[in-house]
């Protein structure tokens, strides 16, 4: 069910896909007519399949929980690779019970990629998603994740390659499927990753902030932001890849 919601709302955005007009959002950040259709779809959707949660949507939806759970949507993440005709952007939303995200889906609409996590199980498509290992060794180039102002915000000492995507749900994914080391994060939204951290914890991954604090999700629900920027690879690794991606 979640995964047929998601892929109705991916077919939404692609409709509007290299062909939208964007606007700026009082933070500078892009937003586009598909980006506030395909919130009010999942609102819609959703609300009967989490009839207690409450809702929380990049693009302003805000109701109240009356079972202690909120649903965390982002229409699209990657607006501005939406914008930029770029294939890289998802629809992701997330289930945030307290401050644990025990549900999460990030759909590829241009890949047709899903990925699921619930109550500590997640899957690509059809296949589960092992454990991370701290001792994989990647099927090519080692790489981590990045923001895209990275090469001006940190001092990046990580010996491998350093990739930008445009999506912070769709780099946390990738970690979480063993592809990428890790994910240097921007000042990120609770949208950004409610859904994409119960795919990686559920594999033995966490985000931490640069400096190695828990990131608050219950506390950002007000649409604040983290505090700090921020770094998802699996447990094991973090104390190893902080000091190489930006922290003192």
């Amino acid at each position: 069910m979640l995964a047929d919601i998601a892929g109705q709302a991916g077919a939404l955005a692609l409709a509007h896909f290299r062909v939208v007009t964007p606007e700026r959002k009082h933070d500078r950040t892009l937003v586009t007519a598909a980006d506030r259709e395909v919130e009010a779809f999942l609102v819609s959707a959703l609300r009967p399949v989490f009839p207690g949660a409450g809702m929380v949507g990049e693009e302003g939806t805000r109701t109240a929980s009356t079972d202690g759970t909120h649903l965390v949507i982002d229409p699209i993440d990657g607006t501005a690779a939406f914008v930029a005709g770029l294939p890289t952007w998802c629809v992701c939303f997330g289930l945030l019970r307290g401050g644990d995200p025990v549900v999460g889906v990030v759909h590829m609409p241009v890949t047709g990629e899903t990925s699921i996590a619930i109550d500590g199980q997640a899957w690509v498509g059809d296949n589960a998603l092992p454990a991370l290992r701290a001792d994989a060794v990647p099927p090519g180039d080692a790489f981590v994740l990045a923001h895209a102002k990275s090469h001006v915000r940190h001092h990046l000492r990580y010996p491998g390659k350093v990739r930008s995507l445009g999506s912070t749900a769709y780099h946390i994914a990738l970690v979480a499927q063993g592809v990428a080391e890790a994910a240097l994060l921007g000042r990120v939204y609770v949208w950004d990753l409610v859904g994409p951290l119960a795919l990686l914890r559920a594999v033995g991954g966490d985000a931490v902030t640069l400096g190695g604090a828990a990131l608050d999700l219950a506390g950002m629900l007000d649409g604040s932001r983290s505090p700090d920027f921020a770094v998802a690879a699996a447990r094991a690794r973090l104390p190893e890849l902080l000091p190489l991606l930006g922290a003192p």
